[in-house]
Protein backbone atom coordinates (compact mmCIF):
# COMPACT_ATOMS: atom_id res chain seq x y z
CA UNK A 1 0.00 0.00 0.00
CA UNK A 2 1.89 3.32 -1.10
CA UNK A 3 1.24 5.71 2.02
CA UNK A 4 2.26 9.66 2.02
CA UNK A 5 2.71 12.62 4.24
CA UNK A 6 4.09 16.43 4.46
CA UNK A 7 7.78 16.63 4.37
CA UNK A 8 9.62 20.29 4.41
CA UNK A 9 11.82 21.03 1.54
CA UNK A 10 14.76 23.52 0.51
CA UNK A 11 13.60 24.48 -3.03
CA UNK A 12 16.77 25.11 -5.47
CA UNK A 13 16.54 28.73 -4.95
CA UNK A 14 16.94 28.09 -0.98
CA UNK A 15 13.02 28.67 -0.19
CA UNK A 16 11.73 26.01 2.48
CA UNK A 17 8.10 24.69 1.47
CA UNK A 18 5.93 21.53 2.40
CA UNK A 19 4.84 18.90 -0.20
CA UNK A 20 3.06 15.26 -0.11
CA UNK A 21 5.69 13.12 -0.30
CA UNK A 22 4.65 9.30 -1.16
CA UNK A 23 5.72 5.83 -0.27
CA UNK A 24 6.06 2.65 -1.49
CA UNK A 25 5.08 -0.70 0.79
CA UNK A 26 8.86 -0.73 1.89
CA UNK A 27 9.04 2.85 3.04
CA UNK A 28 11.15 4.27 0.42
CA UNK A 29 10.03 7.62 -1.14
CA UNK A 30 8.96 6.94 -4.59
CA UNK A 31 8.01 10.69 -5.54
CA UNK A 32 6.45 14.24 -4.08
CA UNK A 33 3.68 16.62 -5.70
CA UNK A 34 4.68 18.90 -8.38
CA UNK A 35 4.34 21.85 -6.48
CA UNK A 36 3.97 22.60 -2.52
CA UNK A 37 0.77 22.74 -0.92
CA UNK A 38 -1.08 24.71 1.29
CA UNK A 39 -3.06 23.85 4.09
CA UNK A 40 -6.69 23.49 3.54
CA UNK A 41 -9.78 21.96 4.96
CA UNK A 42 -13.75 21.69 4.01
CA UNK A 43 -14.46 21.91 7.68
CA UNK A 44 -12.52 23.88 10.28
CA UNK A 45 -11.66 20.26 12.32
CA UNK A 46 -9.87 19.39 8.89
CA UNK A 47 -8.07 22.94 8.64
CA UNK A 48 -6.79 22.15 12.20
CA UNK A 49 -5.72 18.24 11.27
CA UNK A 50 -3.89 19.51 8.09
CA UNK A 51 -1.71 22.49 10.35
CA UNK A 52 -1.16 19.46 12.68
CA UNK A 53 0.35 17.81 10.06
CA UNK A 54 2.23 20.16 8.68
CA UNK A 55 3.59 20.62 12.04
CA UNK A 56 4.67 17.02 12.23
CA UNK A 57 6.81 17.87 8.85
CA UNK A 58 8.47 20.01 10.66
CA UNK A 59 10.27 17.42 13.11
CA UNK A 60 11.53 15.20 9.95
CA UNK A 61 13.94 15.84 7.86
CA UNK A 62 14.56 18.17 5.07
CA UNK A 63 14.41 16.50 1.74
CA UNK A 64 15.32 18.39 -1.59
CA UNK A 65 14.38 17.76 -4.91
CA UNK A 66 17.54 15.49 -5.70
CA UNK A 67 16.82 13.23 -2.81
CA UNK A 68 14.00 11.84 -4.30
CA UNK A 69 14.94 9.12 -7.31
CA UNK A 70 13.31 10.67 -10.29
CA UNK A 71 14.48 13.81 -9.79
CA UNK A 72 18.36 12.42 -8.83
CA UNK A 73 18.55 10.57 -11.31
CA UNK A 74 16.72 12.76 -14.20
CA UNK A 75 19.96 13.96 -16.86
CA UNK A 76 20.62 17.83 -15.25
CA UNK A 77 21.52 19.19 -18.60
CA UNK A 78 17.74 18.35 -19.53
CA UNK A 79 14.82 19.73 -17.90
CA UNK A 80 11.58 18.01 -17.56
CA UNK A 81 9.99 20.07 -20.91
CA UNK A 82 12.41 19.29 -23.22
CA UNK A 83 11.93 15.46 -23.49
CA UNK A 84 9.36 14.14 -26.46
CA UNK A 85 6.70 11.78 -25.34
CA UNK A 86 9.42 9.08 -27.30
CA UNK A 87 11.97 9.89 -24.58
CA UNK A 88 9.34 9.50 -21.85
CA UNK A 89 8.31 6.09 -23.33
CA UNK A 90 12.31 5.27 -23.67
CA UNK A 91 12.57 5.92 -20.22
CA UNK A 92 9.92 4.36 -18.68
CA UNK A 93 10.82 1.05 -20.38
CA UNK A 94 7.23 1.58 -22.66
CA UNK A 95 6.40 1.38 -26.23
CA UNK A 96 4.70 3.97 -27.74
CA UNK A 97 2.04 1.36 -29.10
CA UNK A 98 1.03 1.80 -25.23
CA UNK A 99 0.11 5.15 -25.73
CA UNK A 100 -3.45 5.60 -25.53
CA UNK A 101 -3.79 8.65 -27.88
CA UNK A 102 -2.06 6.73 -30.66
Amino acid sequence: MITWNYRVFQEPEGDFTIREVFYDEAGAITGCTANPVEPFGQTFAELRQCLEDFQAALELPILTLADLPQFAEFPRSLSPQSLSSEQVYQALGLSTADDPIR
